[in-house]
């Protein structure tokens, strides 16, 4: 009998530790939370969920069930979940800049944001990521309060923190601490922070010194060619539309073609009229949208079959809402290959391929990705995802 008794406790004890988990405390009243976080002189932890939220619920069945992190959090914070989308959710997710989610916020008693985690993070991340929080010296808004008065390379490891958070002054400061250099290619930490984060160059002087001095940057053996290139034209196209060189209220479309001529002349037609394709697309301004996408597709010469390419799949689900897809599509198809980019005839229906799926016209895809299988130009890799994806189609 003892044996049974001992084996059954051992089974609950068993069971009790395999059944550790944060505890949360679920939509409480803000202000107790904040009082009892003062009280206990601990910080507050809010899980900001949907309950749509596919990885909120990954969140919980695998990461808060995790032994370590329960123990850590259940000791250290004051566990809080909120559904942002009811009650005091929805103003907490605007106090703290909630816009994905699970947004993993980590505040002072105060009510001050003190550090952030945007996704599904596994049980070792969840960790790493508390235990910054508690540390003055990791906390992401300890940073941001210092930022400018950190080192290069501090800086770089909070810029990767800014963008991963979307955090929307991070432009603002990274204009700033580029401003204060003397020279903004000055170590490998400078030029991976404008390579990688930095949204703009503060002068002009500044996008004029970055635009001849490739060679510097390509001397560090982390960047191509093609990296620079695409970096000049982002960081070109930042310039034309920031304060600098904007005076007026709306756009001056005109200004902004300068600079592009000026810093990517080879690329500045299609870019100019892909930006105004994007901005009036965005200001729901359909018409003039079309009339800037016109231009490219009517001029592929100036355009880059490549660049036709890449506009086409990005259009195409616009130009499909508005019934004009077809039409588009027959422009499309006129285009003359270049000879020298004849192994890329497979990117017509690649093109086409890609609208269809994001336009579910099943069929359609079928019939472009057949044609994809039987093209000898078609890479091996694309016809192994064509393959899948008919696959998955009929099952």
């Amino acid at each position: 009998m003892r044996k049974i008794l001992f084996a059954a406790c051992l089974l609950l004890v068993t069971f009790w530790v395999n059944a550790a988990e944060i505890k949360f405390l679920e939509n409480p009243t803000w202000t107790s939370v904040l009082e009892q976080a003062k009280k206990e002189n601990k910080i507050i932890f809010l899980d900001a969920y949907a309950t749509w939220c596919g990885p909120c619920k990954q969140m919980d069945a695998e990461t808060y069930t995790h032994d370590a992190v329960a123990n850590f959090y259940n000791a250290n914070f004051i566990n809080v979940k909120y559904d942002m989308e009811k009650g005091e959710g929805t103003m907490l997710a605007d106090r703290y800049y909630v816009t994905a989610y699970p947004n993993l916020v980590f505040i002072n008693p105060e009510g001050v944001m003190l550090h952030k985690g945007v996704g599904f993070l596994p049980a070792d991340e969840f960790l790493a990521l508390a235990k910054a929080a508690k540390n003055p010296e990791t906390q992401y808004y300890t940073l941001k309060k210092n930022a400018l008065k950190l080192s290069n390379a501090q800086f770089l490891k909070f810029a990767k923190q800014a963008v991963a958070l979307q955090d929307e002054d991070f432009g603002y400061l990274s204009k700033d601490f580029l401003t204060a250099k003397a020279d903004i290619l000055g170590d490998s930490d400078l030029i991976d922070l404008i390579m990688n984060y930095a949204f703009v160059l503060p002068k002009e002087k500044d996008l004029n010194y970055f635009s001849t001095n490739k060679s510097k940057i390509l001397r560090e053996g982390k960047y191509t060619q093609d990296d620079f290139e695409e970096r000049l034209v982002s960081l070109a196209i930042q310039f034309a539309i920031s304060e600098e060189v904007q005076v007026t209220e709306g756009i001056d479309f005109e200004a902004v073609k300068k600079i592009l001529d000026k810093y990517v002349p080879e690329r500045s037609f299609f870019v100019y009229n892909y930006f105004k394709t994007q901005y009036f697309l965005e200001n729901k301004e359909m018409e003039p949208a079309l009339a800037a996408f016109n231009e490219i597709v009517s001029n592929p010469a100036k355009v880059g079959y490549q660049q036709l390419c890449n506009a086409m799949m990005g259009f195409g689900p616009t130009l499909y809402e508005e019934g004009k897809l077809d039409s588009y599509l027959e422009k499309f198809e006129a285009v003359s290959i270049p000879a020298k980019e004849a192994n890329l005839t497979y990117l017509k229906e690649f093109v086409k391929a890609i609208i269809y799926i994001k336009t579910k016209q099943t069929d359609k895809f079928k019939t472009a990705a057949n044609a994809m299988l039987a093209n000898a130009t078609t890479p091996e890799d694309v016809k192994k995802d064509l393959k899948l994806a008919l696959q998955n189609m009929e099952n």
